[in-house]
Order: structure tokens, then sequence, then C-alpha cells
């Protein structure tokens, strides 16, 4: 019998044998996973014959040898199916992957269809970045600035309620000196294209960063805007002071007084942000009275206003007081502007409730709207009517209701600031009061008018005339200083007006016009031709006067159900 042992002790090999006729990519890729099946299948087969031959040792060696061989061959076939398999699918999948391979290629070969994308460095990347940014930058630029030749200059900003810089004109001396150079700048940045939008985003970026002012205008409680109080410019501050005791001086037959109004900042303190740095205003009002001359009496508005602070005296969206603050003030000062019996009932009209004022526009935020009330003393009947000797325009009201339609709503008293006003009543009592005034007085007229015979408002700030010649030809008798802090220590205008001595042709012919009106007979016939409404009337509807050049009835205030509160027979009764 034939010993197999050998065969049997012989350690199989780890590796697996290809033969050589095997193609050469299976011989290459020995972890192919068909011949890995092959190959467990084939360790299992010998296992399996292994097994077989243990179990059958009894029936002799041949059987074991034609087990072993069995199991073998049938390992060996399903490996070698399997690994059969296994390559096919490689191949396919080879085939299908050239194929793609070789259409890409094509597809790059044909110019422009497939552009090779350029790779960058970091730093060339962060290059080409900032010059996109550059080139970005410099065309709106460009945009902007050609823009800003073709849009025409405007002349006035309702929004910030100023005129605004014109183009300036070109010289020798102002280019040497620098002058142009510095216009040019005001020009460009209050003529630039969008102006108010770019200054309303700038405000809610502001606030979006947690910053509480914006273009000199805090953000208070409340919904509160107030205007930072101005530095006073000791120079301006002087010339003022000594202007008024000059005036004094020359005119110390005329009952004189000054009323300077703080601003809200420096009476609402509690609406303020929490540290706000904000100029003592109180300090320095003052301190311009205390350099008064004596013969000057001074209205304490500042008492008046702080002991009034906790109703609504002034605007949240707009530097002014309202009709209510000018009413407590006046009370305060009826003593020394010699009214005895002061009229304490009022009808009062609501004209709008949805102002939003100057500050709002300065600042860009518009989160609080405002009312603006018009008051009727009651009780009175004395009547009046008003001349612009600007327009050459009359009426019987001081309100003027197409102001209500514009985004400054508090021209609705007089239609804003004029060089001169004149109102004239039927008082008859030979007091004539000159007001040297900014646009405070305006909404404070609606209580002052029943007790003198005529109010002369001038504003220095647009008034060019000869003030002394007005004092004559217009029999004043007092005199009233009526200013907002902010601009009485700010203002050169009112200086230059009292200090002014010439007589302007312009100024001749009003003072002209002034003394025939204010003489007895003239005063009482124009009276009687031109105001005939009642009082209620002046308050509400208004007529133009018959010496009139235009439609007062245009201008005065009409009560209606849409803007008031109260109905055009209420205000008529």
């Amino acid at each position: 019998m034939t010993d197999y042992s050998d065969n049997n002790n012989k350690k199989e090999s780890s590796s697996p044998i290809y033969p050589d006729d095997l193609p050469l990519r299976m011989k290459t890729r020995p972890g192919g996973s068909g011949q890995a099946v092959g190959r467990a299948e084939e360790e299992r087969g010998r296992t399996s014959g292994k097994a077989s031959e243990r179990r059958g040792s009894a029936a002799g060696g041949r059987e074991r040898r034609t087990s072993v061989g069995a199991a073998e061959r049938r390992g060996n076939a399903a490996g070698g199916g399997r690994s059969r398999m296994s390559a096919g699918a490689e191949r396919r999948g080879n085939a299908a992957g050239g194929r793609k391979n070789r259409y890409l290629e094509a597809l790059r070969k044909i110019p422009g269809l497939v552009p090779k994308k350029p790779k960058l460095r970091k730093g060339k990347k962060k290059a080409y970045f900032y010059d996109l940014l550059t080139r970005i930058f410099l065309g709106a630029v460009a945009v902007i600035f050609a823009v800003n030749l073709i849009v025409p200059s405007r002349k006035f900003s309702p929004d910030e309620n100023r005129n605004l810089a014109q183009m300036p004109k070109i010289s020798a001396a102002s280019l040497a000196n620098g002058d142009f150079f510095r216009d040019f700048n005001s020009y460009e940045s209050d003529q630039f294209v969008g102006r108010d939008l770019w200054m309303n985003i700038r405000s809610l970026g502001t606030m979006i960063l947690g910053n509480r002012e914006s273009e000199n205008v805090y953000f208070g409680k409340d919904g509160y805007l107030l205007s930072k109080p101005v530095v006073p410019d000791p120079e301006t501050v002087n010339a003022t002071e000594k202007a008024i005791n000059d005036f004094s001086g020359r005119h110390s037959d005329l009952n004189m007084n000054l009323l300077m109004i703080p601003d809200a900042a420096s009476i609402l303190t509690d609406k303020l942000p929490r540290n706000a740095p904000a100029e003592d205003q109180i300090l320095d009002i003052r301190g311009f009275e205390n350099r008064l001359d004596s013969k000057i009496q001074i209205i304490d508005a500042i008492g008046v206003m702080q002991k009034n602070k906790d109703q609504k005296i002034y605007y949240k969206t707009d530097h002014h007081w309202t009709s209510l603050g000018a009413y407590e003030a006046f009370l305060g000062a009826a003593n020394q502007l010699g009214i005895d019996t002061p009229i304490t009932e009022n009808t009062i009209y609501t004209v709008s409730d949805s102002f939003q004022g100057t500050l709002a526009s300065r600042s860009g935020r518009h989160i609080s709207r405002d009312s603006i009330e018009i008051y009727q003393p009651d009780g009175t009947d004395v009547e009046y009517y008003v001349t612009y000797p600007d327009t050459g325009e009359k009426s019987t009201s001081m309100f003027m209701s197409d102001k209500l339609k514009e985004k400054d709503q508090y021209q609705v008293f007089f239609g804003g600031n004029h060089p001169l006003v004149e109102i004239r009543t039927t008082a008859n009592n030979g007091r004539n009061l000159l007001v040297f005034k900014d646009s405070y007085a305006n909404s404070f007229m609606q209580f002052l008018y029943p007790y003198f015979q005529s109010i002369i408002m001038v504003d220095p700030r647009y008034y060019y005339d000869d003030i002394e010649t007005a004092i004559t030809s217009y029999g004043i008798t007092d005199v009233l200083f009526l200013y907002s802090a902010d601009t009485l220590l700010a203002d050169t205008n009112l200086a230059d007006t009292l200090n002014a001595s010439s007589v302007s042709d312009s100024g001749s012919d009003n003072g002209d016009s002034g003394m025939e009106s204010m003489n007895g007979s003239s005063t009482d016939s124009s009276s009687s031709e031109t105001v005939g409404s009642s009082s209620a009337d002046h308050a509400v509807t208004g007529t133009s006067s018959s010496e009139g050049e235009g439609s007062g009835s245009d201008n005065a205030v009409s009560v209606s159900s849409s803007q008031n509160t109260g109905s055009a027979a209420d205000a008529a009764g």
C-alpha cells in the first residue's frame, strides 16, 4: 500500500500560485474579490477533506484519497468560477471607466468648451479678492459722482430744516486762501445724492450697534429725541449781550423783557440716556441773564419749565416747545409783560397727530409721532388780522392749514418764519409790542394778541431793514426778546440787527407803511373793515383781508374730522 503520509505532512503555501496562462491583470491584482473567494472555498475544501479522512479512516486509504480529491476539486472549481466572475466584472468596470476618461479627454481638447479652472495660491486669491473690491468701489464712486453732476442742487432740506450749501464761485483769492475747497466740501456733503436716505441708514446702524446718539441728537427714554445743547462761543455771546445792553440804553423809555427758553435736554434730564454728556445750558442761561442791563426784566422760563416738566411741554420728535409749553410760559410771564388778568380758559384744537419734527429727520429715527394743538382764548372779544409785508399777504388767522401737508408741520403757526410779521388787533389800548424772535415765538403769539393793539415780530435771521426806523414807525411801547437758548447763545444776527443804524430803501418803505397803519384813525378803520369774524373763526377758519393780495382762506386752519378732535361746528361755537 502506498504511503501518503508525506503528502499530508506538507505545509500548504499561504500564497496563491498563478499559472502562466492567466492574464497579466490577474497576476498584478492578487487582492481581487473573485480570487479571495476562490481561495476561501479551496481552504474550506481541504478542511472538509481532512475531516472526512479522519471520519473514514476505517474505510481505507483509497476512499480517503478519493474523498480528499473530490473535495479539493469541488473547492477549486467553486473558487475558480467566482474568480472568473469577478474578473469579468472588473473588466467591464475598467472598460466603462476607460470610455468615460476618453470622452472627457476629448471634450477638453475642444477649445473654449470646458475651460480649465485656474489654480491660485492663497496669496494670489487674496490679491484677486482685493482687486475685485477696488474695482467695485471705484465704479460706485464714479457712478455717484456722475449722478451728483446731473441731479440739480437743492436749496433747502425739509428733513434738516435748514438751507443747504450751494456751489461756491471760483476765484484766485478763494483758491489761494483755501475758502473754495472748504466751501466745495460743504457743498458736496449737503448735495450728496440720497443724503437723507444715507442719514437714515446710518442712524439705523448706530442704533443697532447700541449707540444712543446721532447727529447731535440723543435717543432718549419714552421715545423722546433730545437735541444736544450747543456749546456757546464766548465771542458771539459777548457781542450779543453788548448789543442788547446798548439797545436798552438807547431806548430807556421802552418796557423791555427777555424770555430765553431752555431746550428739552436741559429740562427733561430724566429722559436722557444714562451718563449722556451735555452742556450745562441752565448755567449758560443764568450767566447770560446776569450780564444784561438791569433795565431789562428777566422772565424765568427755567423755573416755569421745570415746574411743568411732567406735562407734555416739548415735542418728542422736534426741538420746539409745544403749545402747552408756550401756554405755561405765558402764564409765568404775564405779570412782567403788564398783563394783570391773563386768560386761563382756552378751547383747544388738535390739528395733527402725525407730526415728526426736525429731530426725527436729523437723526433718522422715526419711532414716535407728535400731535400739534392750537389754542383759542375764551372770554375775549378782541379780534385780529395778520399782515406779511414780505409777501403782501393778509389773513384773519395766524394758522395756515396748508403747512400741515408738508413735512415741517410746525409751520402751521404763521406759515413758518418771516423777516417781519404784523398782528393788528381791536384792543385799542395803545400798547405796541416789538418781538425779537426765533421760531419759538410763533406758537407763543396765540396767547399774547388780546393784550396789545399791535404786535410786530422781527426775525433778525431774515430781517435786513433798519430797526430804529421800524420802532418809530410802529410806535413801539414794549420790547420782548423771545428766543430759545440754542439760538440766542450761538446766533450773531440779533447783534447785527440791533447795531444797524443806516436806513435802506426797503426799510424806509416799510417804515412809511407802518406809520400810516399805526396812526389812530387808520388803525380803527382798518380793523373795522377787515376784522369781522368771531374769535373762534380766527383759530380755525380765517378769511382774507379786504386789503390783502392773497386768499387767506386757503392758508387758514380749518377743523375737519379727519385730522382734528373737533368739528367745524364745534369750532364756530
